[in-house]
């Protein structure tokens, strides 16, 4: 996924695109964490491409000029809530000036991974006032169509343990390839010491002594990871009606979401 986010940066160039000089599209794609929004996005982007649209895609957090504050500030001690809702706002208003309105002066397709509702959301799960969130983005431009990919906020917290799973066996895996080369140095009597050291000789096997474990969050991690997925979850329930959100459900096969998109976007492109 993280290769994924690191390609939502611009415009595909090459091959003569569509533009759609009457009617640009901003299109914008929301939910909780890990609900795919930008694996979506990319397979949009590149089904748009293929159909000659010019698409140009924006992520959140990606502003040159605000990202890196943004990822010192995520790796130091917390920030207090409202000094990160001024940082997100001024990421969206430096992405509005310099991506947003002039694709769509270009009559470009843009593509958004998360938007100004991920503020709303993020931003009163840690007791911002919703109305001054509001206010704060009011310039913001009026996407054509929100798509709400809804997952349950348990389901969030499935995916992330897969995800660390997934991570540790990686790491696991390249560090055991890393140890069969130095085990191959070493001579016979010192393979039967380190078998004897590492309890080999007792009964246990050294696939056991060097399976993966499953790998859980610690207890604190996690449950805050669920209250605040839970409470972001409740700021999109309430926003569904507010903005007229197309919502899509995030647990089918990421084929099947795709599907669902392309057609709703389709009939967005289509209308005059």
């Amino acid at each position: 996924m993280a290769d994924a986010q690191q390609q939502l940066s611009g415009h595909r160039k090459g091959t003569p695109a569509l533009i759609l000089p009457e009617r640009p599209r901003l299109i914008v794609l929301e939910g909780i964490d890990l609900s795919g929004r930008t694996t979506q996005v990319q397979l949009l982007y590149d089904w748009l491409a293929a159909q000659r649209y010019q698409v140009t895609t924006t992520a959140w957090r990606t502003s040159p000029l605000i990202a890196d504050v943004l990822a010192r500030a995520r790796n130091q001690p917390p920030l207090k809530p409202l000094t990160y809702s001024l940082l997100y706002a001024a990421d969206q208003v430096d992405r509005t000036q310099r991506v947003i309105r002039p694709a769509l002066q270009r009559g470009e397709i843009v593509l958004a991974d998360r938007y100004i509702y991920t503020a709303f959301a993020r931003d009163a799960a840690r007791g911002i006032d919703s109305s001054w969130l509001h206010n704060l983005y009011r310039h913001s431009v009026q996407p054509d169509v929100v798509f709400y990919l809804h997952i349950s906020p348990e389901e969030a917290v499935q995916r992330r343990l897969a995800l660390q799973q997934q991570r540790f066996e990686a790491r696991h895996k390249k560090e055991g390839q890393g140890g069969k080369q130095g085990k191959k140095a070493k001579d016979k009597k010192g393979s039967k010491k380190d078998a004897k050291d590492s309890g080999q000789q007792k009964g246990l096997s050294m696939t056991a002594l060097t399976a993966p474990q499953p790998l859980l969050l610690a207890g604190d991690a996690l449950e805050s990871f669920r209250n605040f997925e839970m409470r972001m979850y409740s700021e999109y329930q309430h926003m569904q009606k507010a903005f007229d959100f197309t919502v899509i459900e995030g647990n089918q096969p990421i084929d099947h979401v795709q599907a669902t998109l392309r057609r709703a976007i389709m009939r967005l492109l289509l209308e005059m």
